[in-house]
């Protein structure tokens, strides 16, 4: 089976912080990577989202069009992924003639689920337009959250129209809006709701913590206006003068525009060919767990298998990363502190596979990164390949075995097979676990036998255990590949193979280790 990975499409409107990498990209990066070491047909794709209201008054805040203001944002966020080693297949463009086009044929296939009606929405008197999403502000109408949009709720994360906002005013200019009628269109999501009951029930792949949350939304399913009257940087709905898709309707159409472009046709990849998982943050569940899979279900495309999903990365204080609110620390900033591979260390060691929230430490970055990362493994590759290198002139063949011997040499599948259950069931956390465990025994194995006196006393001894623990670097690193991805290369140059997810390694000369790593000192 294929592997198609997903990553949520980044705004346009914003830089992206260590919130964002923690929660979506970097996990969705790893197992990424992990697919394609297990030689699986993988694509990573993902796509600046870069319709909606924000981005218009943003563009015009700034004095630009729409489309190079997106377009400067695509460049910069493009630059940030590469700057923390997220590999993506494709990153593409919302505003791209493929989600056009795409946005309309799912338009077409989902015509039956469509319907018209008029609804009432707010319009400032002194701007002289309609108000959708985020040119209003306001009080949450379900938990009376201060300061929310006239889309949905950052707190509680609810989505409503800008007419249910309490105490509104206009986001430009702060005028309390007046109210007006207009014709939209509808999407019949509550046609889906024993669809999506059972899908919930029946695919047990799909997060337990996140389907127990949102089952509870099923019984107050309300239909999607899909509709804002423009003027509206967004995709036309073909027959509708002067109105455009919501961009939560154009934007998830973007992970399937994106794979277009990117094989230049959809081949199987969106009909069943291939294994498709979202990887999102847990305030876009909504869209992602009710609107998205309805979209596709009712225009023939195939489903999410999973939809892992992570929670908030808040600062030290507690106080959630926001770019929206200011309180962040960005991708950008991060990698020059520190090495970007001590970043994706530290934040898949602490990211559990669940929507809790965890809190962002460069204290706790630091002591993990010294004690685990530096002195677990890093010293293991050092120690081990250091003394081949100029003992044996690399991995010498196994001789004599004592006891002790064998039982470590079991422990080699043994871990690689526990490591390959926890990236598949997407544990990377528990993954990375496992990992420094097994660095923890290599250690305790070559402090043990102490191949530099064996060599001294019984050479033939030495060699096993050198042997050994030669194989078990190089499984510790292919393991470890999926997160560090440039310092295990280092690792599998120096052992004269490539990384391929078994035990593998046979006699040979190596070539001269260095150092992997340098504490932090900050």
């Amino acid at each position: 089976m294929k592997e198609l990975v997903t990553a949520a499409l980044p705004y346009a409107n914003g830089t992206l912080h260590l919130g964002h990498l923690m929660s979506t990209y970097l996990p969705a990066d790893v197992y990424a990577r992990y697919c394609r070491l297990r030689g699986r047909e993988t694509a990573f794709i993902c796509a600046t989202d870069e319709h909606g209201t924000a981005i218009e008054i943003n563009a015009e805040k700034a004095g630009k069009p729409p489309q190079e203001f997106v377009a400067e944002f695509h460049e910069q966020q493009l630059k940030d992924f590469k700057s923390a080693l997220i590999e993506f297949d494709e990153f593409h463009h919302t505003d791209s003639p493929e989600n056009h086009e795409l946005t309309r044929e799912f338009h077409e296939k989902l015509g039956e689920y469509f319907y018209e009606k008029e609804i009432t929405q707010t319009y400032c008197p002194k701007c002289e337009r309609i108000l959708p999403d985020r040119y209003v502000k306001g009080k949450c109408p379900n938990c009376g959250a201060e300061d929310q949009y006239g889309d949905g709720c950052e707190k509680c994360g609810k989505t409503y129209s800008t007419s249910d906002l309490l105490e509104p005013r206009c986001a430009v200019c702060g005028t309390t809006p007046e109210h007006r009628s207009s014709k939209h269109l509808f999407f019949c999501l509550t046609s889906f709701k024993d669809f999506l009951s059972k899908w919930f029930q029946e695919n047990k792949e799909l997060q337990r913590d996140v389907i127990n949350y949102v089952k509870n939304w099923l019984p107050e399913l309300q239909d999607w206006d899909v509709t804002r009257d423009g003027p509206y940087f967004g995709v036309p709905i073909p027959g509708r003068p002067n109105q455009y898709f919501y961009v939560w309707f154009d934007a998830p159409i973007g992970y399937v525009s994106s794979t277009k472009h990117h094989f230049k046709e959809l081949g199987d990849w969106w009909s069943g060919g291939a294994r498709i998982s979202h990887f999102i943050g847990k305030d876009i569940i909504y869209h992602h767990y009710l609107f998205w899979p309805a979209m596709l279900k009712g225009a023939g495309f195939a489903l999410p298998a999973r939809i892992p999903t992570r929670g908030h990365l808040n600062m030290a204080s507690g106080e959630k990363m926001s770019k929206s609110r200011g309180t962040l620390v960005t991708i950008c900033e991060a990698v020059q502190k520190t090495d970007p591979e001590y970043l994706r260390y530290y934040l898949t060691a602490i990211t559990p596979n669940s929507t809790a929230d965890i809190n962002f430490s460069w204290d706790e970055l630091k002591t993990k990164t010294n004690n685990e990362l530096i002195d677990a493994y890093g010293n293991l590759v050092y120690r081990v390949l250091s003394f081949a290198y100029s003992k044996t002139n690399g991995v010498p063949e196994k001789s004599v075995e004592k006891n002790e011997d064998k039982e470590f040499e079991a422990k080699i599948p043994r871990f690689l097979q526990e490591a390959a259950n926890h990236y598949d069931a997407v544990e990377l956390k528990r993954s990375l676990e496992s990992c420094m465990a097994f660095a923890g025994e290599c250690n305790k194995y070559f402090n043990d036998r102490a191949p530099w006196k064996l060599l001294k006393e019984k050479p033939e001894e030495a060699k096993t255990v050198l042997h050994n623990a030669c194989r078990a670097v190089y499984v510790l690193s292919v393991a470890l590949h999926p997160v560090l991805p440039a310092s295990t290369k280092k690792v599998f140059a120096w052992l004269n193979e490539e990384p391929k997810w078994e035990d593998c390694l046979t006699v040979r000369q190596i070539n001269k280790p260095e150092v992997l790593y340098q504490k932090i000192e900050y």
